[in-house]
C-alpha cells in the first residue's frame, strides 16, 4: 500500500481560470479523484510526481536525496529499487527536465530493462522522456543518455563474530523496538522538481517554456504574485522596468496567461532565450514572429 497525498495548499485547483487533473489523467491505477488518493489502488509509481506543476505530491519517497545519490555515483546510472535497494521505488517520478540536469554535465544512464513488465505505462512514459532528454542532449553535443542492464546484485548476509554473537543478541530487542516504531511512522516527503532544479547549476534548453510579453503590459505585477514556482519577477526602479522570466522554474501551468487582465503573456513549448522584457515607456520587445516558438502552446506532460 503505497503513501502519497496532495498537499491542497500547493495544487492549482483554488486558483481561479484554471483548470488542472494532470495527476489524474495519468495515473495508471485511476488511484487520484477529485484530489485524493486511494492508497489501495496506487503503486507508487511516481507519475503523478513527474507530471505535477507545483510539487504537491507527497510520498514515503525522498526523491531529492536519490537524485543527489545518482550525482554522487560514477558513472551516473539512474535505477530502481528492483536493482539497487537504496534507490527509488520506481523511475516514474523522472521527467525529461530531472534527464536533462543530470545528463547535461557528466553521461548518465539509465536501466529500465524491467519497466516494461513491471509497468508498462513507466516504461513508456521513460521512452518519451529519454527520447526528448536525448535530443536535446544531441542538439547541445552532449553524450546521449545510455540504456543498461544492471544486474541484481542483493547484499550477503552479514557475518557475526563469535565475540559479536552475545552483543548483538542484547541489542536485538532495542532495535526490534526502534524498528518497529520507524515502520509506524509514516514519513513524507514532499518534492518539487523545480525547487531541486533550482540547487543545480543547469543551462536552460528547449525542454524548458519560453515566454513572450506584448505591448498591452501594464507591469500591473499579477503575475509575479501568482505564480507558484516564482518563475516571475517584476523589477523596478526609478529609471527602468522589466519582467524577468526564469525558464528553470517555470512549469507552464498557464497561471499567469489565463489571469493576465491584458492578456500580455504568452507561453510557449520551447526556450527560445528570452529572459528579460523591458517594460519601456509601455511597449515591451515581442518575440520575433519568425520564431520556431511562434506556434500556440499545448500543455504537456513533464
Amino acid at each position: 500500500m503505497a503513501r502519497r497525498e496532495i498537499d491542497l495548499n500547493r495544487c492549482l485547483f483554488h486558483y481561479t481560470n484554471i483548470t488542472c487533473n494532470r495527476c489524474q489523467e495519468i495515473c495508471p491505477q485511476n488511484a487520484i479523484h477529485n484530489r485524493e488518493i486511494d492508497r489501495e489502488k496506487c503503486n507508487d509509481c511516481g507519475l503523478c510526481t513527474a507530471v505535477c506543476p507545483t510539487g504537491a505530491l507527497q510520498s514515503s519517497t525522498d526523491y531529492d536525496s536519490a537524485l543527489t545519490a545518482v550525482q554522487n555515483l560514477t558513472p551516473q546510472v539512474l535505477m530502481c529499487q528492483k536493482v539497487a535497494s537504496n534507490a527509488m521505488p520506481c523511475l516514474g517520478a523522472i521527467n525529461r527536465r530531472l534527464l536533462w540536469a543530470l545528463a547535461e554535465k557528466q553521461p548518465l544512464a539509465i536501466d529500465t530493462s524491467r519497466c516494461s513488465a513491471c509497468n508498462p505505462a513507466v516504461h513508456s512514459w521513460l521512452e518519451q522522456e529519454i527520447k526528448a532528454c536525448n535530443q536535446a542532449l544531441s542538439a547541445a553535443g552532449k553524450a546521449p543518455i545510455k540504456l543498461v542492464h544492471v544486474k541484481d546484485t542483493p547484499p550477503p548476509p552479514p557475518k557475526v563474530a563469535r565475540r559479536s554473537f552475545f552483543r548483538s543478541l542484547f541489542h536485538a530487542a532495542s532495535d526490534t523496538a526502534t524498528e518497529i516504531a520507524q515502520a509506524q511512522t509514516e514519513r513524507q516527503f514532499a518534492f518539487d522538481p523545480v525547487i531541486w532544479l533550482s540547487k543545480q547549476a543547469v543551462t536552460p534548453c528547449p525542454l524548458f517554456p519560453s515566454l513572450t510579453l506584448h505591448s498591452s503590459c501594464t507591469a500591473c505585477g499579477l503575475c509575479t504574485m501568482l505564480c507558484p514556482e516564482k518563475a516571475l519577477q517584476l523589477d523596478t526602479t526609478d529609471t527602468d522596468r522589466k519582467l524577468r522570466f526564469h525558464p528553470l522554474k517555470c512549469t507552464a501551468c498557464s497561471l499567469c496567461v489565463n489571469n493576465c487582465p491584458q492578456g500580455s503573456l504568452k507561453l510557449l513549448p520551447r526556450f527560445n532565450g528570452l529572459t528579460e522584457f523591458p517594460l519601456e515607456a509601455g511597449h515591451p520587445p515581442i518575440s520575433p514572429a519568425n520564431s520556431d516558438n511562434s506556434s500556440a502552446f499545448n500543455l504537456q506532460r513533464g
